[in-house]
């Protein structure tokens, strides 16, 4: 069997207590022969001795200070030399199929990006997500959270981006594009890594037997300061950056009544405070957003990608998308 061509690179944050099931479902998997890089982003755990012991042919870098997310990543991807990587959430497991599953599925070569079906580790594995979705109000969703597991085989092939938990991608495409942007540090730099695929005239497809199982909200505080502060600046610099001028004039009052729902919900939550930080920070955020703008315009350029090619990959229907719409 010939060995994949892919790296898979894991950011790590005090993981050990995943570790070890993780790392046992990579040595199960069908296709053998990828490389394994570690990147652990300054733990005061064990768990980069633990690795080093016991798993030594896994590669363990190691950062000098905490880099979020996505420096953590680009650390990996950096270090990359294989045709495929795939970024792989420490708090995750995979079934045995799940690398083969996920590099089969470029099969055309303007296929740049692979999404798994992420599930809920805990029984009965209902979907996390089945890739990204991104909405015209500038929002992104989990497409088909919560729903049974085996609804995922008749879903559109075709998705905005792949969710940074169990991610493919080809390493050279996104090597060009600069990889993640670690400006944005954690939550939507996913989404920006799809949005800029898509203006390179790239594809991102979803691939049902490409299987993780996601031990949801174990790797971060769904209440916690830096989650609803990076969330709400992220949200904001992709939409003044890399959101099509003409959907963002025809869809501004719809974009207006999302917020304030939004900001509603956080201050149900108590996490208002830190919602509106982030936003005045994208507002300040001057010569990040000037450069973003500067790179997608030379993106579009370069690919011919339109304006009307971008919004046809947008969800129109976002009341519903967002959870408003539902009965």
């Amino acid at each position: 069997m010939t060995d994949a061509d892919a790296t898979i690179i894991i950011p790590n944050y005090n993981g050990m207590r995943f570790l070890p099931d993780l790392m046992a479902s990579l040595k199960r998997q069908s296709l053998g022969g990828a490389r394994i890089i570690v990147v652990d982003d300054a733990s005061t755990d064990d768990g980069c001795a633990y690795l080093r012991s016991e798993h030594p042919t896994v590669t363990v870098l190691r950062n000098e200070r905490n880099l979020g997310f996505a420096g953590t990543c680009n650390a990996g991807l950096r270090a990359a030399t294989t045709t495929f990587v795939v970024l792989l959430n420490n708090d995750t497991t995979v079934d045995e199929d799940w690398l083969a599953a996920g590099l089969a599925a470029f099969d055309a070569p303007d296929i740049a990006a692979v999404a798994s079906l992420v599930v809920l580790a805990e029984p009965p594995h209902r979907i996390d997500t089945a890739g990204d979705v991104y909405s015209v109000v500038g929002a992104a969703a989990k497409r088909c959270h919560g729903r049974p597991r085996e609804s995922a085989r008749d879903l559109p092939r075709e998705v905005f981006s792949a969710c940074g938990a169990s991610a493919f991608y080809r390493r050279e495409r996104i090597a060009q594009l600069g990889c993640l942007d670690e400006r944005m540090v954690s939550y939507y730099e996913d989404v920006d890594m799809g949005f800029r695929l898509a203006w390179a005239g790239l594809r991102c497809v979803f691939e049902p037997r490409s299987v993780c199982y996601h031990r949801l909200s174990a790797s971060y505080d769904p209440r916690g300061w830096n989650y609803h502060f990076n969330s709400a600046r992220n949200a904001e610099i992709i939409w003044q950056t890399l959101m099509p001028q003409s959907i963002r004039d025809e869809f501004a009052d719809a974009r207006r009544a999302f917020l304030a729902i939004q900001a509603a919900h956080k201050w149900r939550l108590g996490c208002l405070k830190a919602h509106r930080a982030g936003r005045r920070a994208a507002a300040e955020a001057v010569d990040w957003i000037a450069q973003k703008r500067a790179d997608v315009a030379k993106l579009a350029g370069d690919s011919g990608v339109t304006a009307e090619q971008i919004a046809a990959r947008l969800e129109r229907d976002w009341w519903r998308l967002h959870g408003w719409g539902r009965r």
